[in-house]
């Protein structure tokens, strides 16, 4: 990651960043590995706890164990359920095949 990307992320998070914006930011910190992001975005108050869990079970998923701590010390409950969808690289195991 590069310093002056952080910095830039840093400005925009503290000048008032939407919550919507900053939810977003957050699930593609997860998805990617970002956990300096993850924390900058935890401690701005603009995270609901179900996107914070959406983002917790994402990067446990991909094995960012690095974000999963940055989320578990921001307080994100560990015992809370999220709906993941699973899907397969055969696209034919998740339609349903109609047959005469």
């Amino acid at each position: 990651m590069r310093e002056g990307h952080l910095e830039i992320f840093e400005i925009l998070v503290k000048a008032g960043a939407s919550k919507p914006a900053c939810e977003e930011a957050l699930l593609e910190a997860s998805y990617h590995g970002r956990a300096r992001y993850v924390e900058l975005l935890m401690g701005s108050d603009l995270i609901c706890p179900h996107i914070a869990v959406h983002s917790l079970v994402t990067a446990c998923c991909r094995g960012f164990m690095d974000v999963v701590d940055a989320l578990i010390k921001c307080g994100v409950d560990t015992n809370a359920t999220d709906r993941v969808l699973l899907q397969s690289y055969k696209p034919s195991l998740h339609t349903r095949s109609q047959r005469p």
